[in-house]
């Protein structure tokens, strides 16, 4: 019973440091790309080392954090940009349309939150894909675009899951720092395996 117990303690222990340590890397190469060209890049070398290692902190090294930081540069600011600029006009039309009342305005008010959240599960469905495959930016959005509404109950889980981690977030500041963007991009890792590995199995036999 003892060595159970201390065998859980120890894994947790890794689970926990393996999570620390990627934020740090993010927030780190966010910083070094002067946040506005560091954000990008720095959430797809989160998702190459999550897809790699998993959250084995033994195998996330810097020096491997920042060759592919590196490589990520241009490719992965295009790809935060063009979901950043998407997302930035649906906002703005959800801000002007929550200016008018009415019945139809509220349904359209919902219709941009929706949207607003598939646009943000699309963004990081394609940074998986992107982790996984060397094929073009377009690719990869198409295959984030068909795991998305592959299965109804990996969406499910991850917006639930998503929404646990923001609220928490809400409630222990710290969590920007110590863990809130390598646990979203760990937790869609996770609960997308099944639908993804049954694209993979796909793609292979095409």
């Amino acid at each position: 019973m003892k060595d159970t117990t201390s065998g859980g303690l120890v894994q947790a222990f890794r689970l926990i440091w393996g999570i620390i340590k990627l934020n740090l890397f993010f927030v780190l190469f966010t910083l070094m790309g002067g946040i506005v060209f560091g954000i990008g890049p720095a959430f797809q070398t989160i998702s190459d080392l999550i897809e790699a290692n998993g959250l084995s902190y033994e195998d996330q090294t810097l020096k491997q954090a920042f060759s592919r930081w590196k490589q990520n540069f241009w490719r992965a600011n295009a790809r935060f940009y063009l979901f950043f600029t998407l997302q930035a006009i649906v906002l703005y039309n959800l801000y002007l349309s929550s200016q008018i009342q009415g019945l139809l305005w509220l349904m359209i008010d919902f219709l941009l939150v929706v949207v607003s959240g598939l646009l943000l599960l699309l963004y990081l469905y394609s940074l998986l894909f992107e982790s996984s495959y060397e094929t073009s930016l377009l690719n990869t959005i198409k295959l984030a675009f068909i795991s998305l509404f592959l299965s109804f109950g990996t969406f499910a889980k991850i917006i639930f899951g998503m929404a646990s981690i923001v609220l928490l977030t809400w409630s222990m500041k710290g969590l920007f720092l110590f863990g809130t963007f390598s646990l979203l991009l760990f937790w869609v890792h996770f609960a997308s395996r099944k639908d993804r590995g049954l694209i993979d199995g796909k793609l292979h036999y095409e």
